[in-house]
């Protein structure tokens, strides 16, 4: 269309479409249209593109459960074996539901929100049916109570071994997959529930289901503004509180306190625009703490899209660093490598550490055989794209173990397990792909966009310079060609001064009239030039000649200075003085 319009188009207009494309195409490489679309879909505010991926994310977030097995059992509690050997059994995969619900948004650039999980069972990727696969697994309410109890009063140590004789509870426990996951009826649970129900609330004791009985939990985020001085997506507040009163004390700065939230974040956003010093805190209740994420490297994803890559290194299960003594119990910090997190479940000793015992202190395995600690497979990584704070890859992966207090305080059901850390399970929460709408975006911000502009540039650039050139070459022809014009107007006016005004006035020595010019040779002998034939040169001054007489009439003719609009008029001395 544009092409179209150009022949009609003057020599301004040409210039000016010039500029014009010269300008969008400056604009175009200046302005990236690309970010202002990122900025455009990653704002925060209710029904945008980011609010939507927060608020109910089309990621699915899998949790795959590693049990380990048992095998040993009967030999181990006669006394014939000395450790247990276990087996690691999976994955059963499930994946998450997540909805932020009741959502509100306040003045000061937060928002309040109320989480809900859901975990649907995914029978294809998982190794078994759970409801049909058996497993011998330890008896962690038997085993958890006793080792809870240890510093208690010796009568109460009489009357709980009392009741876990007649009860006939056991130290290992054969279930199937389901019940261990999911809850089964144990005889003790439901008497602690029934005689203490504030603290034992459940009358079924199942791992997942404890671990995802979250409650209802108010948590206040704040989110991105130009005013902002804290972080964005970080979690402000957690039940109304800035602090984990599991590790605070209501009298601690929550500031000065380094296990508590200290703006940490769920990790389903992080801000845009990050760089290679920047770290993170992530916190899930059900770990019950916060997990310090470290920039390791810049790597790609398989589709080739840019992300920094996190990982939680050895180091966050080391109770002996300044940073994680809080996480201390009270009769001491746990070895290297497990972090106690007893205050969120009952004060059960339960502890989490990395899968196999990863990173952590070797004697965690001298008690128990069937454990290959691997960097490859149990280390926790995150990949972030840092220019939109998306989270592409997650690949978290944390142990759960009952740590055994020594005592002799309860007879031979247990006593094999004093001192021992017993690894039940691991979880590796992981997203496998990623939503149509996200990979459009990122598509569209990192393969189609920057290659579309730089075409776009490029074009309106070429356009631009050309029409540019165009006018100036048009402009140059136009002022050439205007100067000929002058110049042929200034010679014919020259012309018609000098032969008349029909343009062919003579001169005559004698004085005499003109007559008609019928052409360039007139013989007619009417007093008019005849041309060369009838010519006899003198100087500047032509003598017409008739035949072989001289006529005696003296003609002048014009002498027009090459590249120049002056006709010059020269006469001899001679013709001056016939005249």
């Amino acid at each position: 269309m544009i092409l179209k319009l150009l022949p009609r188009l003057g020599n301004v207009r040409y210039g000016l479409c010039g500029f014009g494309l010269l300008i969008v195409s400056y604009a175009l490489f200046f302005f990236d249209p690309v970010e202002i679309i990122k900025s455009a879909k990653l704002k925060f505010v209710e029904g945008s593109f980011a609010y939507q991926l927060w608020q109910k994310p089309p990621v699915k977030v899998y949790i795959n459960v590693y049990i380990f097995n048992v095998t040993n059992a009967d030999r181990f509690l006669s006394g014939q074996d000395d450790k247990l050997n276990v087996v690691e059994i999976g994955p059963y995969v499930y994946w998450e539901e997540l909805e932020n619900t009741n959502c509100t948004f306040y003045s000061n650039d937060t928002v309040t929100y109320v989480p809900r999980r859901k975990l649907h069972f995914e029978l294809k990727s998982s190794v078994g049916n759970p409801e049909t696969d058996r497993i011998i697994i330890p008896n962690l309410p038997l085993l958890g109570f006793s080792s809870m109890l240890k510093n208690s009063p010796m009568f109460v140590n009489l009357v709980f071994n009392s009741l876990v004789n007649y009860l006939d509870s056991q130290p290992l426990l054969d279930l199937t997959v389901k019940e261990f996951l999911w809850g089964y009826d144990d005889r003790l649970v439901k008497m602690a529930s029934n005689v203490l129900p504030t603290w034992i609330n459940f009358a079924k004791f199942g791992l997942l289901d404890r671990m995802l009985d979250e409650g209802t939990n108010v948590v206040r985020m704040t989110v991105p503004s130009n005013k902002q001085k804290l972080r964005p997506y970080s979690i402000d507040q957690f039940n109304g509180s800035p602090i984990l009163h599991q590790w605070v004390k209501n009298d601690e700065r929550p500031q000065m306190n380094k296990c508590s939230l200290n703006a940490s974040s769920e990790g389903l956003l992080f801000p845009r625009h990050l760089t290679t010093d920047m770290n993170f805190l992530i916190y899930r209740k059900a770990f019950c703490r916060t997990f310090p994420a470290t920039y390791s490297s810049t790597s790609e994803t398989p589709d080739g899209y840019p992300v920094f890559l996190y990982k939680f290194l050895p180091s966050v299960f080391n109770s002996s660093l300044d940073d994680n003594k809080c996480y201390c119990p009270k009769d001491g910090c746990l070895p290297p490598g497990l972090s106690d997190i007893s205050p969120c479940y009952y004060n059960i000793p339960v502890a989490v550490s990395f899968p196999h015992f990863y990173g952590g202190d070797p004697s965690l395995m001298d008690h128990v055989n069937g454990l290959s600690p691997d960097k490859e497979k149990h280390e926790s990584t995150i990949a972030v794209q840092p220019d939109l704070g998306i989270p592409l890859a997650v690949n978290i992966k944390i142990q759960l173990n009952l740590v055994m207090k020594r005592t002799t305080n309860y007879g031979n059901r247990v006593e094999k397990f004093n001192g021992l850390t017993l690894p039940i399970c691991w979880l590796k929460l992981e997203v496998k792909g990623l939503p149509k709408s996200l990979n459009s975006l990122l598509y569209l911000c990192f393969n189609l966009g920057p290659v579309l502009v730089k075409a776009i540039v490029a074009l309106t650039a070429s356009m631009g310079f050309f029409l540019v050139g165009l006018t100036v070459r048009r402009f140059g022809k136009d002022q050439q060609k205007h100067h000929q014009q002058q110049q042929q107007q200034q010679q014919q006016q020259q012309l018609q001064l000098t032969n008349g005004s029909d343009g062919r006035r003579g001169c005559y020595g004698d004085g005499g009239d003109g007559g008609d010019d019928d052409g360039d040779n007139d013989h007619d002998d009417d007093d008019d030039y005849d041309g060369d034939d009838g010519t006899v040169e003198s100087g500047l001054i032509t003598k017409h000649k008739s035949g072989q007489q001289d006529s005696g009439k003296w003609y002048l003719p014009l002498h027009i200075v090459p590249t120049s609009s002056v006709v010059v008029v020269e006469y001899s001395q001679d013709y001056a003085r016939s005249r």
